[in-house]
């Protein structure tokens, strides 16, 4: 069986969901994760996941929606994610992003939210999914600061340093469909052990002008095979084994 672990079903349009769903287990794809952004964004996804078993929700706040909260807003989130963390699976999309925040007092204000990210996932067992553009270090050094737990780095696929650095603290990588047209992220991902390795879409964002959706974890899946020289079936069964690893069973 294989997972899409980082996605956002509550930005597809009705029809996009349901074909989405619909495509997903023709292609065999079990669980797709849905992580939230915004306040809106939580809330559909705990709806999504309540309603289809397929679907699982993280909770969070995106790091550039974050920004332009108030710190009264933000406590006000954490209260929330207290009262609901036993329905997600996970925490995120949370971390941090100094492409699009240059200022420094942004920049601190997201690092204050992370902290509290980690410490609330620590705090209930649940792992964090994290983004980290332009920010791959800093999150790196944030999440063995304060000691987290478990994590997975959506689209840490770019330093095979830092990668290394990530799988000595026992976390995971995720990969999405850059990895079938961008070369150097092939060789990345073809030296990484396949033992921190997930998959995901970032579903309905765009890739090479057209939208993904969960069915290309597939995909994603058939060039792991080719590019580590393994079966399919193999690439399947370990990265399943490492879905349950990081998220459980349910």
């Amino acid at each position: 069986m294989l997972n899409d672990s980082h996605s956002h079903l509550d930005l597809m349009t009705k029809e996009e969901f349901n074909t989405a769903l619909e495509n997903a287990k023709k292609f065999s794809i079990g669980k797709i994760i849905s992580c939230s952004t915004s306040f809106a964004s939580n809330e559909k996804n705990l709806e999504l996941a309540k309603k289809y078993s397929q679907i699982k929700a993280a909770i969070g706040i995106y790091p550039l929606d974050l920004i332009e909260l108030t710190e009264l807003e933000i406590d006000k989130a954490f209260y929330f994610f207290k009262a609901e963390i036993t329905k997600a699976i996970a925490i995120g999309e949370v971390g941090l992003d100094f492409k699009y925040s240059t200022k420094e007092n942004e920049q601190e204000k997201q690092k204050n939210a992370l902290a509290r990210f980690i410490e609330l996932a620590n705090e209930y067992e649940k792992p964090l999914i994290l983004h980290s553009r332009f920010a791959q270090r800093q999150v790196l050094e944030m999440l063995e600061k304060y000691k987290a737990k478990k994590a997975l780095l959506h689209s840490f696929v770019d330093s095979p340093k830092l990668m290394k650095r990530a799988t000595e603290k026992g976390y995971f990588i995720s990969v999405g469909l850059g990895l079938l047209t961008n070369e150097e992220v092939q060789k990345n991902i073809t030296n990484f052990p396949i033992e921190n390795l997930l998959f995901e879409t970032d579903s309905p964002i765009r890739f090479n002008g057209e939208k993904a959706f969960p069915e290309k974890i597939a995909t994603i899946a058939q060039k792991i095979s080719e590019l580590k020289k393994i079966p399919l079936k193999d690439v399947e069964k370990q990265t399943q084994k490492n879905f349950e690893k990081l998220f459980g069973k349910n």
